[in-house]
């Protein structure tokens, strides 16, 4: 059976399932959460102690991976023998986490009013919902079994519907599909999603270090999903393994020249990073993606997507307007080069965007109104801006609402890529071990 069978049957199949899951535990739900998560514990116990094992034969020479394998056997006990107190865990977990995007909805709504944004209506509902919900969840009678079930089983059977909405997408004629685009997407858990491209890293980095498998082989096998069409523009997740790089970051290349978002200058930093002044800077693609394998130890994703042109048209117009609301900004070290400053070295100046201009000579951009003024690093941040720009083509990808990251954006990129329909056409992996191959990108007109 062809590989675009087996993905149609396996949406079927697993959509249909997640339904029935969810249904299940919506009627029954009592009796069903306390064995699931002592099911689950004995999975994660398991592991745990194969993780101990396994690093015990290598002589113990990596301690923190033995802590942290002991931890994750310790917590597969708990769940295994105290079922009651790990469900009030949870549900106290799942509480803070609504809290907290109610958090992140404020911050948008603050900002929404500060710069007399479209979005106050829907943010103040936002900000409500989240707060009264998660305040009732903190501090209401609701530790119990039931009240996560009915989260679980709603939150199942959500998500086997969009499952399916791919599956009848997949099977749709073209031209009925062509006017097909959904307004509702539901995703893995933020949890799993943000560390999606890490785990994807380490699990490349253990496989060709080790040469179970060489670059060429590796991206052979991503290549084998490939579709007719060529991509004429990128979505890049980055990813590294240290610091925020383990999060990641996101892109868009178009043509030669990759838009990139953030909290690059320092000087505005508040609350340890998560907020500051937004960022946006335009660089050459070959430059910068080897800038940020040789000098961020990066691997990189890079997606392709097929528009036509009138979507292409549109994403160059909401380009064109986020320029026209932005004015040029200079790091530090730019300043004092071009200012003629005889002392001026990169080594005086600690803030990355300094070092990243001296490494790419990239435009930089402040902008003097709208809701990428102020960059939170939980909404208003790198992937929002990706996604703003994409939305406007008129393009399947959903507009995420609360906390979004990079991991989530690549979580949507690897699934539609594996469909044969789906908008992502393409997957590159740029990375230390295939540095050399950069020149082919060149080629590929990214």
């Amino acid at each position: 059976m062809k590989k675009e069978y087996v993905r149609k049957v396996w949406l079927l199949l697993f959509g249909g399932g997640l339904v029935a899951v969810g249904i299940a535990v919506l009627v029954s739900g009592e009796f069903l959460v306390g064995p699931a998560a002592q099911l689950g514990g004995i999975f994660i116990g398991v592991h745990g102690l194969h993780q101990i094992i396994k690093l015990l034969r290598e002589d113990g020479k990596r301690k923190q991976n033995i802590i942290s394998g002991f931890i994750t056997a310790g917590i597969g006990l708990v769940m295994v023998f105290l079922p009651g107190m790990t469900l009030q865990i949870l549900t106290f977990i799942f509480s803070l986490y609504v809290l907290i995007m109610g958090a992140v909805k404020l911050i948008d709504l603050i900002g929404s009013i500060k710069h007399s944004g479209n979005d106050i209506a829907a943010d103040m509902a936002a900000v409500l919902f989240f707060a009264v919900f998660g305040i009732i969840m903190l501090f209401g009678s609701f530790y119990d079994g039931r009240t996560l079930s009915i989260i679980i089983g709603i939150y199942c059977i959500m998500f086997g519907v969009s499952e399916l909405g791919d599956f009848i997408r997949e099977i749709m004629p073209e031209r009925i599909k062509r006017a097909y685009h959904r307004k509702v997407r539901v995703s893995l858990p933020l949890i799993v999603t943000t560390f999606l491209p890490f785990s994807t890293l380490k699990n490349y980095q253990q496989r060709l270090d080790s040469r179970e498998i060489d670059i060429e082989s590796l991206l052979k096998e991503e290549k084998s999903l490939d579709k007719k069409e060529k991509p004429n523009i990128r979505v890049l997740i980055h990813v590294s393994d240290d610091g925020v790089g383990v999060v990641g970051h996101c892109d868009l290349c178009i043509g030669n020249t990759v838009l990139s978002y953030g909290n690059y200058d320092a000087s505005s930093e508040r609350l340890f990073g998560a907020i500051g002044d937004g960022v946006l800077f335009l660089a050459d693609a070959k430059t910068y993606i080897e800038y940020g394998i040789k000098n961020d130890n990066q691997m990189i994703f890079s997606y392709g997507l097929r528009l036509t042109e009138e979507q292409y048209k549109r994403v160059g117009q909401k380009i064109k307007r986020l320029l026209n609301i932005a004015y040029p900004w200079k790091p530090p070290f730019q300043v004092a080069v071009e200012g003629g400053d005889k002392n001026a070295e990169l080594s005086r100046f600690k803030d990355y965007c300094s070092r990243l201009w001296d490494g790419t000579k990239a435009d930089f951009y402040k902008f003097r109104t709208g809701r990428f003024k102020t960059y939170c690093v939980m909404s208003t941040n790198c992937v929002l801006l990706a996604d703003s720009i994409l939305a406007k083509a008129g393009t399947d990808i959903i507009k995420i609402v609360g906390i979004i990251s990079p991991g989530a954006y690549y979580d949507y990129l690897q699934k539609e890529y594996s469909l044969e329909n789906g908008i992502v056409v393409s997957r590159e992996i740029y990375s230390k071990y295939n540095l050399s191959s950069q020149s082919e990108q060149k080629k590929e007109g990214i």
